[in-house]
């Protein structure tokens, strides 16, 4: 009897402890295989430490940029320059002598005379055109746009002419505006201006002689007697 006892406590023994065992593993296929608990690196503090460090710097230095231009003692890098050179002074000025009583104005975003239509994405189409410029634009006293005007000079990029160049004419076709193109070597003179433009100068100092009693600028009735442009 005291073998057999120790036999069947050997085998109880061994059965508990084949449940036990069973209990801590899964079975993945026709083999068990026992859950492990992953072993953790080694935490490096120095290589912590290296990293906080170097993030603080940053973000003092991003913190610093952004409150630069706040500070009452800043140096600004700029200088004056002239916003018209030649032979744009000259064109600029050659406007000016030919159109009295319009506006002539310069370097003028294409998103600020064009409007995009109803049931079109502004955002979208204004994002799309922010970047390109007429090199004049002539309009009305009241402001109303007549045309614009590019100049071929060795000043643009031929590359960023030939590129840009078909995208301004397209864009100002279906906008309805006038698009002039004039080389700087070979400017119009004043007489050549009007008659593009259609603005008789005579016409012009007639309507002022009418209307000096009421303002400087030609009425409204002398300004539709104008030619079209177009």
């Amino acid at each position: 009897m005291g073998d057999r006892g120790d036999a069947a406590c050997a085998a109880a023994l061994i059965n508990i402890r084949s449940r036990q065992w069973m209990c801590e593993s899964a079975d993945f296929g026709d083999r068990p295989v026992l859950f492990a608990e992953p072993k953790s690196a080694p935490v490096n503090s120095l290589a912590i430490a290296s990293v906080c460090l170097l993030g603080l710097a940053l973000g003092l230095r991003v913190v610093q940029r952004r409150n630069a231009w706040r500070e009452a003692d800043v140096q600004w890098p700029f200088y004056l320059r002239k916003p018209l050179v030649s032979p744009r002074q000259l064109l600029y000025q050659r406007l000016v002598s030919a159109l009295p009583g319009h506006l002539v104005l310069s370097d003028v975003a294409l998103c600020s005379v064009l409007a995009v239509k109803r049931g079109s994405d502004p955002g979208n189409w204004t994002r799309r055109i922010r970047h390109l410029r007429y090199d004049f634009v002539v309009c009305t006293h009241d402001a109303t746009v007549l045309a614009a005007i590019e100049l071929d000079d060795s000043a643009r990029n031929a590359r960023d002419a030939a590129n840009v160049g078909p995208i301004k004419k397209q864009i100002s076709t279906q906008a309805g505006l006038r698009l002039l193109h004039w080389k700087a070597n070979a400017l119009p003179d004043q007489a050549q201006i009007q008659a593009v433009f259609g603005v008789p100068l005579t016409l012009f100092f007639e309507d002022v002689a009418s209307s000096a009693n009421q303002s400087w600028w030609p009425s409204l009735s002398s300004a539709r007697r104008r030619p079209p442009i177009f």
